[in-house]
């Protein structure tokens, strides 16, 4: 099905190439032009859903940007898939095209991958080549976040100054916090969680801001091991963490949509333990014992046994027992797990 993760990993897919060899790759599309080349790379996966798929691709462009552009990329697509020549064309005569394709450029992480998978040289062609491609369209203000990432420190730099604030043991200055806040919204997956574990370091309580920052990596990073690190922060920082709108927030997780925000949501109150145990959590981490997706089954009943005997009610070792029974060999093996932990 596509979504926007097979839409980034084809565009990586296809990538592979142009890294190995971009000149020549380039010349493949018949082009010079950088902004031309990735225009029509980034596009071909969301055509050929389009043709297969069209109301998933609708809706995944949609995920990636709203603006006018996109209406326009809808109603062409079946037009501007079959023609390069016309898809360069319009770049240069839409900026309602042009602000598109950098939302995907920047969403999909296609400059921040090639930044970090070309060697210096190249990466300092890249950085060029389109900065001087893209700046007759600075006067109209355009481009302008594609213009940032391009002259952005580079991330590996950038999460190397996030980790070396553990030398500060939890005691931040004032350029730390805005350090780590920055870091908590940075476009690659590692500075993310890099960001997340030094909120977990810190000997004060959280600004307002930053925790809620903490809880929104926690619950909806697209990536696992930031998600990750921001649960285990939490976990950490569940003394000043515990409270009736925590409960809320996780409570209206455990319902969302996305499968991965109830497995989050398991994640993040297993990590609080005990002290999050109200009627209203188990009766909503039993709905998810039940939940279609086996992840967030497991993930579930992993929050059952973190919580403790705290949890062992019967309406809750009533649902572990029909979760053993599960013909998933994971949430079987967490389900049994958590029973045992329950009854010790």
């Amino acid at each position: 099905m596509f979504d926007l993760e097979v839409w980034r990993a084809e565009i990586l897919q296809r990538l592979r190439r142009f890294v190995r060899a971009p000149q020549t790759e380039m010349g493949i599309y018949g082009t010079e032009r950088l902004t031309y080349y990735l225009s029509s790379l980034v596009l071909e996966p969301f055509f050929q859903a389009f043709t297969n798929q069209p109301l998933r691709a609708v809706v995944t462009l949609a995920n990636v940007t709203q603006t006018a552009g996109t209406s326009f990329l809808i109603h062409n697509a079946n037009t501007l898939r079959y023609s390069q020549q016309l898809l360069w064309s319009e770049f240069e005569h839409s900026p309602a095209l042009r602000l598109v394709i950098e939302q995907i450029l920047l969403k999909l992480d296609v400059i921040e991958h090639l930044l970090h998978t070309l060697d210096d040289a190249e990466a300092h062609w890249l950085r060029q080549s389109l900065s001087d491609e893209i700046e007759p369209y600075r006067r109209n203000g355009e481009l302008t976040e594609l213009r940032h990432a391009l002259n952005e420190i580079p991330w590996q730099t950038r999460y190397s100054t996030v980790r070396s604030l553990q030398t500060r043991r939890g005691h931040y200055t004032g350029s730390d916090w805005q350090l780590i806040e920055q870091a908590l919204s940075d476009r690659v997956a590692m500075v993310r969680a890099a960001g997340a574990r030094q909120l977990g370091r810190a000997q004060n309580n959280l600004a307002a801001h930053l925790r809620e920052r903490l809880f929104h990596v926690a619950l909806y990073d697209r990536d696992l091991g930031a998600r990750y690190a921001a649960a285990r922060s939490i976990g950490t920082l569940r003394n000043q963490l515990i409270d009736s709108m925590s409960r809320e927030l996780l409570t209206t997780a455990l319902f969302h949509d996305d499968s991965f925000v109830r497995s989050a949501a398991c994640l993040v109150l297993g990590q609080l333990g005990s002290a999050m145990v109200t009627p209203s959590i188990l009766d909503s981490l039993i709905s998810v014992l039940q939940d279609a997706d086996p992840y967030a089954r497991e993930a579930a009943a992993n929050a059952f046994a973190a919580m403790g005997q705290a949890a062992a009610t019967a309406d809750v070792l009533a649902a572990l027992r029909t979760a053993v029974l599960d013909s998933d060999q994971y949430v079987h093996e967490a389900a049994l797990g958590a029973i045992t932990a329950l009854k010790d």
